[in-house]
């Protein structure tokens, strides 16, 4: 008998848990050109740091490219992404091609999470953003 109760208790920690979701991301304006497209999903605190929540990578292709990220856990996240032209892993202003979610563009100084973020909740999340160089 001490089983059901605790099945039951079980069951109710589970019930409010959210899946995590698939977030795909298609890229236009991409350049095929070397160097490969890195793209991260960042949380508020880790917009503009290292250690992103969720990475991909691929190599570009003339006009456009797709992105996957898979299990992504419910909350509010920026897309970045950077054509590392050089391959040298960091962002080479005036050189490396850039998008942010929400096709947002910097104006004068860095990036402002609050103008980029998007919702992953109930159900898989599709961006298109264009690449900028």
């Amino acid at each position: 008998m001490k089983i059901l109760p605790l099945a039951l208790a079980a069951l109710a920690l589970t019930t409010g848990a959210a899946a995590a979701e698939t977030v795909t991301v298609t890229l236009t304006g991409v350049r095929a050109t070397p160097g490969p497209i890195k793209a991260s999903l960042n949380t508020r605190e880790q917009f503009l740091r290292a250690g992103p929540s969720y990475t991909a990578v691929a190599e570009p292709v003339d006009g456009g490219v797709t992105l996957t990220f898979e299990n992504v856990a419910p909350g509010d996240y920026a897309l970045m992404v950077m054509h590392d032209l050089n391959g040298n892993d960091r962002f080479d202003y005036g050189t490396d091609g850039w998008a942010f979610s929400n096709s947002a563009v910097p104006m004068m100084g860095p990036p402002v999470f609050d103008e980029r973020k998007f919702t992953v909740a109930n159900g898989p999340v599709t961006l298109t953003e264009t690449m900028r160089y």
